[in-house]
């Protein structure tokens, strides 16, 4: 595989010498130099890789074998009633207890968190029927507007709807100069209105 590698780094630096050196119109002596430049970084980057593939290897060899004989001798032991077997048995049954608690542990806490994602959920629609509609967003109601409607006892897009334009531009001492079209007010909040629904 080392060899492999090797080869193919060379034969990829030479190439990639070769075409720096053709763009950029050097030599054929500098396309040389630069190939062996990149085979010589090749082989070090390929060295570096190859070691910590290899170390990895060997930890992950050395785990499973650790694995393997500590499995195997608790299991043996606990079956067989060897001096030993007690104590590994324990172990196992103290690992086991500690993970049992913690999974315990998780599910009252998610418990917990469910409990209080109802209790805000409920607080959000409580809240949503009774806090008035923000009119602000229906085109041509500003905030003085909304004060001003509000002042007058309109604070959702029902009431809005509800309401007689020509009333709401008395309430709201809206003159006839003004280019106020509260008609328009009405049309949006029941479009308002049927999408919140």
């Amino acid at each position: 595989m080392t060899i492999v590698i090797g080869v193919t780094l060379v034969v990829l630096g030479l190439a990639i010498g070769f075409i720096i050196a053709w763009a950029f119109g050097a030599g054929a002596s500098m396309g040389l130099f630069i190939g062996l430049l990149l085979v010589v970084a090749g082989g070090i980057v390929g060295f570096v890789i190859e070691w910590l593939i290899d170390e990895a290897y060997r930890k992950n060899r050395e785990l499973r074998w650790q694995l393997r004989q500590g499995t195997s001798s608790a299991f043996v032991l606990a079956g067989t009633g060897e001096p030993g077997a007690d104590s590994t048995s324990e172990t196992m049954a103290e690992f086991l207890r500690q993970r049992d608690k913690e999974v315990h542990q998780v599910r009252e806490q998610l418990s917990a968190v469910d409990a209080q994602m109802d209790h805000l959920r409920s607080e959000f629609e409580t809240y949503q029927r009774t806090h008035p509609d923000d009119l602000t967003v229906i085109k041509g109601i500003g905030p003085v507007y909304q004060w001003k409607l509000r002042d007058a006892g309109v604070n959702t897009y029902q009431q809005l709807i509800a309401a007689d334009p020509a009333q709401l531009r008395r309430m709201l001492d809206i003159k006839e100069w003004q280019r106020t079209d509260v008609a328009s007010w009405i049309e949006q909040a029941r479009d308002r209105a049927q999408r919140e629904a």
